[in-house]
């Protein structure tokens, strides 16, 4: 093979005559599990999937709208882990990505359709200072359809946190009957949101 592969690459004059120096090879990978879409529009595109489960708890200052993260529990069941510490990285750039969409990251537009958060001084996003302490731990549960027995994992936080801590919070202010039901919970959305349940409990 080192030998075709050299004559292919380097010296081609060697080759008898006809024959074309280009090296082909076709592969095709499939799996068992692999659905096609049905009437429902429904369809199992993964060969396994990985599971995650979440907890979080928040202070909300109600005059200000500020949201802390006082604690951050997430567990991950991603089969067999191959390489922790690029797991770990996944699970802290998901979850970072998450509380971006979950409390800054909003393409606004006024009435006219002007673009309003064109740059970095308008358009949120999460930073380092942001970024809370969490708390990490694995269950494994090898998939019996994999070689390793590893599941995806890539960023799956991304997908939960929105939801996590939008409860978090709604819990948090549950005493002036505010309930989280759009995303972004920007600052001045969230305090808008507080402003009117304390006039609409003072009336």
């Amino acid at each position: 093979m080192k030998d075709l592969a050299g004559r292919a690459h380097w010296n081609t004059e060697s080759l008898p005559d006809g024959m074309e120096p280009g090296l082909q090879a076709t592969a095709v990978f499939g799996f068992t599990v692999a659905k096609a879409v049905d009437a429902e529009d429904r369809v199992n595109s993964s060969n396994t999937y990985g599971f995650i489960a979440e907890v979080m708890a928040v202070e909300v200052d109600p005059d200000t709208a500020q949201i802390t993260i006082v604690r951050y529990v997430t567990v991950h069941d991603a089969g067999t882990i191959i390489n922790p510490m690029i797991v770990e990285g996944q699970i802290y750039g998901g979850a970072l990505h998450g509380l971006g969409g979950a409390l800054y990251e909003e393409l606004r537009y006024d009435d006219d359709g002007q673009f309003l958060t064109g740059s970095f001084m308008d358009y949120l996003v999460p930073t380092a200072s942001e970024a809370p302490t969490i708390e990490i731990a694995h269950l494994s549960s090898p998939s019996p359809l994999t070689t390793l027995g590893s599941k995806g994992l890539g960023e799956s936080s991304s997908m939960t946190v929105p939801a996590v801590i939008a409860n978090a919070v709604s819990d948090a202010l549950t005493p002036l009957g505010v309930r989280i039901t759009e995303l972004p919970m920007t600052p001045d959305r969230l305090w808008r949101s507080i402003r009117e349940a304390r006039e609409k409990k003072g009336s």
